[in-house]
């Protein structure tokens, strides 16, 4: 390992850069609140959410009745480490070399800036979009499965499983897909509000789904015909409803559906492989709504890695930017200038134990 060979550049002007980053275009910081942990493991409890128990009259004097604690399990498991690299060869470094020559009198700094910049941003970029798919896949299926189809560097498969009751994962009255006859408010969403009440005691306030998953609802006969307006329906034209009009019908019917709102998860990822080849999608299950109590899920743990300790006789230069370390530096042989982004996090799903997800393109849930 040698210094970097980016000329002029220190640990400061990184930071610069590097700090200017944020996790805005992306969902898990909202439902997974960072928390940072001292150890590599993480652990959350079933019952974060519980019951609403009141409290009971006493006379002055006597003994206070105990209430009983419910039977609270614990789901734990090892914080994984996150971790890309990207590197620049011979040529490019060659040609960054004429560019430094050439704007010796006059400095381009900017250009300079950008050429070592926009790797430092894809490793940022990098490792939070593994984060993002982690969470997203694990609130969209009640686990998150690591093979080699979707992590190149999975020697075995890896699997966190929230082990959530098959009662749990539920379909729909007739499905959604390939037709228009579903019933979501008369039927699948009521039943799985009244399944969350009759199973935790809870009370759903959040549906998530994916945009093409709303698609399908919003182009459900039902779905159309509750929120036509007057001359919709007089004139016969059936339009999809946008997101904000099928939250006006729900929130319009209070007393059914319990102050219940649609979050759209708009977001798509790209896993490369180890081959090279890139896939690209929404982490979150296309066919799949969950319904939860709270629009925060849980929490993202994360602990500081050990590569951004000082190490003796290391020239690496390191900046540590919220949960992710951006580190540079040099090889001779081959010549390369390496980027590597490195964070170690796990979102953990506080409330998987009281949630329900339904399957609407399926009258049974099949996804796993």
């Amino acid at each position: 390992m040698q210094k970097s060979l980016m000329v002029g550049l220190n640990e400061k002007d990184m930071a610069a850069v590097i700090y200017s980053y944020d996790l805005k275009p992306y969902y898990y910081p909202t439902l997974f609140p960072l928390k940072e942990t001292n150890f590599l493991t993480w652990k959350m409890l079933e019952a974060q959410a519980g019951l609403k128990i009141a409290a009971d009259l006493v006379s002055r004097g006597a003994n206070i009745p105990r209430k009983t604690r419910e039977a609270i399990s614990r789901i734990q498991g090892d914080i994984p480490k996150l971790s890309i690299s990207r590197e620049k060869l011979e040529d490019e470094l060659t040609e960054y070399d004429i560019m430094i020559a050439m704007s010796s009198n006059n400095p381009d700094l900017m250009a300079i800036v950008e050429f070592w910049a926009e790797d430092t941003k894809f490793c940022w970029d990098g490792v939070a979009a593994r984060a993002e798919w982690i969470a997203l896949q694990e609130i969209s299926l009640g686990k998150v499965t690591f093979t080699n189809s979707n992590n190149a560097a999975v020697v075995t498969e890896y699997d966190v499983d929230y082990q959530m009751l098959p009662e749990q994962k539920i379909g729909v009255a007739t499905s959604y897909h390939g037709g228009t006859n579903g019933k979501p408010f008369t039927q699948d969403f009521p039943e799985a509000l009244k399944l969350g009440k009759r199973l935790f005691g809870a009370t759903y306030k959040h549906a998530f789904m994916s945009v093409d998953t709303f698609t399908m609802l919003a182009s459900q006969e039902e779905t159309v015909k509750r929120t036509s307006t007057l001359v919709q329906s007089l004139t016969d034209i059936k339009d999809s409803p946008d997101l904000a009009t099928v939250n006006a019908l729900l929130a319009k019917q209070k007393e059914r559906f319990k102050g219940l709102q649609i979050s759209v998860i708009d977001q798509e990822i790209t896993i490369e492989l180890a081959d090279g080849s890139r896939v690209t999608k929404n982490p979150f299950e296309d066919g799949v709504i969950l319904f939860s109590e709270s629009k925060v899920l849980g929490n993202t743990w994360w602990k500081r890695p050990i590569d951004a300790k000082a190490m003796p006789g290391s020239v690496a230069q390191k900046v540590m930017h919220g949960h992710t370390l951006i580190k540079k530096y040099s090889d001779e042989s081959p010549v390369r200038e390496v980027t590597e982004g490195i964070a170690n996090l796990f979102p953990a799903w506080n409330l998987a134990g009281r949630s329900v997800l339904m399957q609407v393109d399926n009258t049974s849930w099949t996804k796993n």
